[in-house]
């Protein structure tokens, strides 16, 4: 019995092994200095899918491999600015936000530190680092700043592309960072304007900030 518990420990080793390779490789380039922890036993294509979409696109940005991973019009519920934000994403301006990226932070690092497997689920969690040479917004300075932030990614997988993402980046630390004013004025929505986007033809697509 412990013989065969043996060789399978080595077995799953020896794959997770091989999945990390590619990944660990571009890692090493950057600078990473430790393998993320990964709980993904049983999901293996999911888990390869994801790490290559984190070196293809998250840090490479090959936009021309989005079709490659994404779906056309998934689902994205990003609330990075707070509160719940729903919109179909058109692959086109996935594009457009990783070449405005390439533009204003052509360092930009998304480091994976934990990645779990549920289902058809990815979680990961995240550094993302980078120089923001870009120009300063809403009239905050110029940019040259570097920031380091926390975020955490959930994928949701069909057929190996992404269909459905949640998203949530420390955007007030990124601000602190970088030397940016937070305007903290609660504005409501006024009474009849909380409608669903997927409801409606032509959703607004809301990527004012990085969102992989």
């Amino acid at each position: 019995m412990n013989g065969k518990r043996l060789h399978k420990g080595l077995a799953a080793a020896s794959s997770l092994a091989l999945l990390l390779a590619p990944h660990m490789a571009f890692a090493g380039t950057h600078h990473i200095e430790a393998s993320p922890e990964i709980q993904c036993e049983g999901q293996e294509d999911n888990l390869r899918t994801y790490l290559e979409m984190s070196r293809a696109l998250f840090n490479e940005r090959d936009v021309e491999r989005v079709a490659e991973f994404y779906t056309e019009g998934f689902i994205s519920h990003n609330v990075d600015e707070g509160g719940i934000g729903i919109h179909k994403v058109p692959l086109t301006a996935m594009q457009a936000m990783w070449r405005r990226i390439e533009q204003i932070e052509p360092d930009r690092e998304v480091i994976n530190n934990l990645i779990v497997c549920q289902g058809d689920l990815v979680i990961a969690q995240v550094t993302t680092q980078g120089t923001h040479i870009g120009p300063g917004l809403k009239g905050n300075p110029q940019g040259g700043r570097r920031y380091r932030t926390s975020a955490i990614d959930i994928y949701r997988f069909k057929d190996g592309k992404v269909v459905e993402r949640w998203g949530n980046n420390d955007m007030p630390a990124k601000a602190r960072q970088l030397g940016m004013e937070l305007d903290l004025t609660f504005s409501p929505l006024p009474e009849g304007e909380a409608k669903d986007p997927l409801a409606e033809e032509g959703a607004p697509v809301a990527l004012s900030e990085p969102q992989d």
